[in-house]
């Protein structure tokens, strides 16, 4: 595999370049890799960056996928970068860029089934990203489900990986599920990667069962094709996510204040319209809607 010529004009490009603020973490490649996404793209203009080295079916390096994780949304954005040097000589880096199919074979992880590590679990907490407040939220979120007795699982940076999560969210008992990162119409993030809505549309197909209660800080996730993944393939009690581009911060507290009201037993839907409108912004929209009973203890 000959990326020498690559990853030479990857350093070339970054040769006196300013160093950038936000960290780029590379979850496939090399330094080279990290240089190159900082000297295409202004990685400052985001709150985090994450890169993925694409392989073809060759396994030769086609493209470096780039999460752009939207600063003061829970929002991510994708970019892409072609490797090899003659196309990364003329082809521009496509932003906006929509996930293909060898970007999703490329998440780690098996994406066709899930196994529940602990099957007394009943309630998840997860949050993947390295922020104060959203590691915060996630863990009172945890805390008020222990109050009430429910046997918790938290999936925090490292331990949120997407393998992890889906595994377990498969579990038969469980109700709750509260997630604090960041989305777009297809995809949740973690900390390795994503999870598609074809993820949970093939590994947990059935398998909340009209039973789990699902909040994510997630934006633009109550659109299609995640809301009918979430609630119609996988059978979610109730589910809410962003219609819009979520702001953190009083999306947070909304959330947790929400999911707080239903582990307390307080009928869902009403709580969570209380919750926005005490503690939320009037630009952020949400959706919370399910096929399951409005009540978490059902």
């Amino acid at each position: 595999m000959k990326t020498f010529a690559f990853f030479g004009m990857a350093l070339a490009l970054t040769a006196g370049a300013a160093q950038a603020k936000t960290n780029v973490t590379v979850l496939s490649g090399d330094a080279a890799t990290r240089d190159l996404v900082a000297a295409k793209i202004d990685v400052d203009a985001y709150r985090a960056v994450k890169v993925q080295t694409i392989l073809d079916a060759q396994g030769n390096p086609d493209h470096l996928l780039v999460h752009l994780f939207v600063k003061g949304q829970h929002a991510v954005k994708f970019a892409s970068i072609p490797l090899g040097a003659a196309r990364a000589r003329v082809a521009p880096v496509a932003m906006n860029y929509r996930l293909g199919a060898l970007d999703f074979s490329a998440q780690k992880g098996d994406k066709a089934s899930a196994q529940c590590p602990d099957e007394s679990i009943e309630f998840l907490a997860v949050c993947p990203n390295d922020d104060d407040l959203e590691q915060r939220i996630t863990k009172e979120v945890a805390d008020a489900a222990r109050a009430k007795d429910l046997k918790v699982k938290e999936l925090l940076l490292r331990d949120a990986t997407s393998q992890n999560y889906l595994n377990y969210m498969s579990c038969p008992k469980l109700r709750g599920n509260f997630y604090d990162g960041d989305a777009d119409p297809t995809v949740i993030t973690t900390y390795d990667g994503v999870i598609s809505n074809r993820d949970i549309g093939t590994a947990l197909k059935s398998k909340f069962r009209h039973s789990v209660t699902n909040i994510w800080l997630a934006c633009q996730a109550f659109n299609d094709p995640m809301k009918t993944t979430v609630i119609k393939t996988a059978e979610s009690r109730k589910y809410a996510a962003g219609l819009n581009d979520l702001e953190v911060g009083p999306s947070d507290e909304a959330a947790a204040c929400a999911m707080k009201a239903a582990i307390d037993g307080q009928p869902m839907t009403a709580a969570f319209k209380k919750c926005y409108d005490d503690l939320d912004t009037p630009d952020d929209k949400w959706g919370f809607e399910g096929d399951g009973s409005d009540n978490f203890w059902d």
